[in-house]
């Protein structure tokens, strides 16, 4: 947004002094202090950072700041739940972007000066930013004068003086981040010497031999029985692989719903009907305390209010009642308290557009203005002969927010619109035609409705379906039985009574701490509870919990598997990694029996035959091409056909899919010509600074283990 238009002098001592109040009320009211737990001597820590605890305090400021920005924004800003979740998220943001990117760039000790300010301002390459801000342009234009004019202002304007120090810190932070970007971007792109002749080599050195392979489903599932030993051998050899760098939690649970019954319903409706009533003893002068203020027609869309409540209010006599009205597990009743006329119509106006140049949904290609009023007329006289807009519209219509609605945005105030199809709003009746030329083209337009200039007040009282206590009761009574058949100590016993009870246990797996919902438990608050059970430091693998009487539901976890930060455990994996044990016994085994036939047998052709195997003629393959003929993306094979010395047949080599015995004859070499180094450097999205800066915050917070210990806090909705 526009520095200027964010000024409003008048009230910026309203705003510092408002302010001052911010860390009281994100420190408190936002945070729920005193609200939750303590679990631990670290309940101010929201996350642990490449190994760095971080407080509580340090998003705090953040959020601190961006509420103060969005006070000098709007002085009547009002801080609800739903913004400061967003605040909060926002600030969350910043504060991972600052442990990772911010900090390596700042050990890098690139600066950006008040020179290269001034460059970047009013210089001969001004920034981008500066240039699109309307703030500092003439007559659409980037005018370098205005930008020193409003920095002459802010000598005598300590308000303005701010918003521009602010202005400014952020334009020097994004050059800081632009350049180091920049020049990560250069060093990956730049290719060496080296790199280039390796490429080149790889692109056009070739052997003469011959790959014998045999795919692992040569061996059956059956003839494989996985042990400890199998797992732990697999794990060790692919640890960093499996390397857990967030605390996760697999666990099953079950899910016992608070579903209101029928007669709960009818106990609702009936609560409905006694409001409805009391409203109707007082039609004749009805209460207008606890009701809207005035409202146009068009105030209330049907999201709001059920299309058929509105317009029965809206022609109804004062103190006309309407419902209980059902809608989504809630029943509502309203009644009309007060009527006036306001100055200026609310109207229901449909229209068709033809613009001046363009296609028209129906494939006409409209060439200027000439022919865009001969379609128009002729659209018109179709309408004045019986056609409906609502017809026509997504066949003619360019106005893809209204031709999909018939034509019409509904009831709606012709301020809104420009002014020759504005004044037809104001000046026509019910059913009357026109044909109107706007700067968007001709519209052939039809007033649906007379102009309405009522505002209504009303009152409206809603009654939620909710479960009754007998309801309760019996899903009360139903968990408590599921959990009394468990013993602890005999997990299976979980499964049992799943199974006797007829239930359906849900899974989750790789569940962590920054997680917001699972499969039928999405409130935070509901989460929150969860997480202070899973993560609990004290928690094991087939660890049962009590039950989690929700307000909707009550909820019993088996917890599965507790995975621990650091390498991961066979017994956290193993069924993770079982069908990956599964191929690395194949492997050794489908090798030995490799070579076995091998010492019998050493013609390629004839153990093919024998073993059901694939023989490939390596005299087209390449390393850079990144795969071999008929048996695909196999890298270890690959790399081994390259890497064997001419005359040596291999054993038996492992891969992901197939084992392979291969035999060099002879390796080409190539010489790599001088022009290879000079061919220039190609250029390419991955070199552009922003997309460099995304990457390494990718990967900086991933390297950075990030623990998220958010939940903690009430301000994380």
């Amino acid at each position: 947004m526009a520095i200027i238009q964010r000024l409003r002098s008048s009230k910026w001592v309203a705003i510092v002094i408002g302010s001052a109040l911010v860390l009281f009320i994100v420190g408190d009211w936002l945070t729920g202090k005193g609200n939750g737990p303590e679990i631990d001597e670290d309940r101010d820590v929201i996350a642990v950072i490449a190994g760095e605890k971080v407080k509580e305090a340090e998003i705090l400021k953040i959020a601190d700041k961006y509420y103060k920005e969005e006070l000098e924004r709007d002085p009547n800003y009002q801080l609800d739940k739903e913004k400061s979740s967003q605040l909060f998220q926002r600030s969350w943001f910043d504060l991972l972007k600052n442990k990772t990117v911010s900090t390596q760039i700042e050990k890098s000790g690139i600066a950006v000066s008040d020179e290269d300010i001034n460059e970047l301002m009013v210089g001969a390459h001004p920034d981008e930013s500066i240039k699109g801000d309307p703030s500092f342009q003439t007559d659409n234009q980037f005018d370098p004068k205005k930008v020193e004019d409003i920095f002459r202002q802010a000598k005598s304007n300590a308000t303005l003086r701010k918003q521009l120090g602010t202005y400014v810190d952020r334009m020097r932070q994004n050059e800081i981040e632009t350049r180091y970007a920049t020049y990560v971007a250069k060093a990956r792109a730049f290719t060496t010497k080296v790199e280039q002749g390796y490429q080149y080599k790889g692109s056009n050195e070739s052997v003469n031999g011959k790959l014998l392979a045999v795919n692992l489903e040569f061996i059956k599932d059956g003839d494989v029985k996985i042990t400890d030993s199998d797992v732990k051998e697999y794990l060790d050899l692919n640890k960093e692989k499996f390397k857990i760098t967030q605390e996760k939690r697999d666990f099953k649970y079950v899910v016992f719903n608070i579903v209101p019954s029928t007669e709960d319903t009818l106990d609702a409706q009936t609560r409905a009907l006694r409001v409805a009533q009391s409203y109707a003893r007082m039609s004749e002068k009805p209460d207008t305390l606890g009701a809207s203020g005035f409202v146009r027609r068009s105030d209330l869309s049907n999201d709001k209010m059920p299309a058929v409540v509105k317009d029965s209010l809206w022609d109804a006599r004062l103190g006309r009642v309407v419902g209980p009205v059902y809608k989504e597990g809630v029943f509502s009743v309203y009644q009309k308290v007060a009527e006036i006329k306001d100055s200026v119509p609310v109207v229901n106006v449909s229209h068709i557009l033809i613009p001046f140049a363009g296609k028209l949904p129906n494939g006409t290609e409209i060439k200027d203005s000439i022919q865009a009023e001969v379609e128009a007329k002729k659209v018109y006289a179709m309408v004045a002969g019986g056609k409906t807009i609502a017809e026509l519209a997504a066949d003619y219509s360019s106005d893809p927010g209204s031709a999909s609605k018939g034509g019409t945005y509904g009831w709606a105030n012709p301020n809104q619109y420009v002014a020759a199809y504005k004044n037809f709003c104001l000046t026509a009746t019910k059913n009357q035609l026109g044909l109107v030329k706007t700067e968007y083209g001709f519209h052939i337009m039809k007033m649906m409705d007379d102009p309405d200039y009522r505002m209504i007040r009303f009152s409206m009282n809603s009654v939620e379906i909710g479960p009754g206590s007998n309801t309760v009761k019996l899903v009360d009574e139903k968990s408590r039985k599921f959990k009394n058949q468990i013993d602890p100590s005999k997990p299976e016993t979980f499964d049992k009574a799943v199974e006797k009870f007829a239930l359906i246990p849900l899974v989750a797996n790789e569940f962590g701490t920054d997680q917001r919902s699972i499969g039928g438990i999405s409130d935070m608050s509901e989460i929150r509870q969860l997480n202070y059970w899973l993560f609990d430091a004290k928690r094991a693998n087939n660890d049962i919990s009590e039950i989690f009487a929700f307000p909707t539901k009550h909820v019993v976890i088996k917890l599965e598997n507790v995975k621990h930060v650091g390498y991961a455990t066979a017994q956290s994996v193993r069924k993770q990694i079982e069908p990956e044990v599964r191929k690395f016994i194949k492997g050794k085994l489908l090798a030995k029996k490799m070579e076995e036939a091998y010492a019998k047998e050493k013609d390629f052709n004839k153990l093919a035959q024998q073993l059901n195997a694939t023989v490939v003629d390596l005299d087209v393959a390449r390393f850079g091409q990144g795969f071999l003929p008929q048996i695909g993306s196999e890298f270890g094979v690959l790399g081994a056909v390259f890497g064997l010395k001419e005359g040596i047949t291999s054993n038996p080599i492992i891969g992901k899919e197939s084992v392979a015995i291969i035999k060099i004859a002879k390796i080409n070499k190539v010489e790599i010509p001088t022009s290879v180094y000079n061919t220039p450097e190609g250029d390419d999205y991955s070199r552009q600074p922003s997309y460099m800066l995304n990457r390494l915050q990718e990967v900086l917070m991933r390297e950075g283990n990030i623990q998220d210990f958010r939940y903690k806090f009430e301000w994380n909705n």
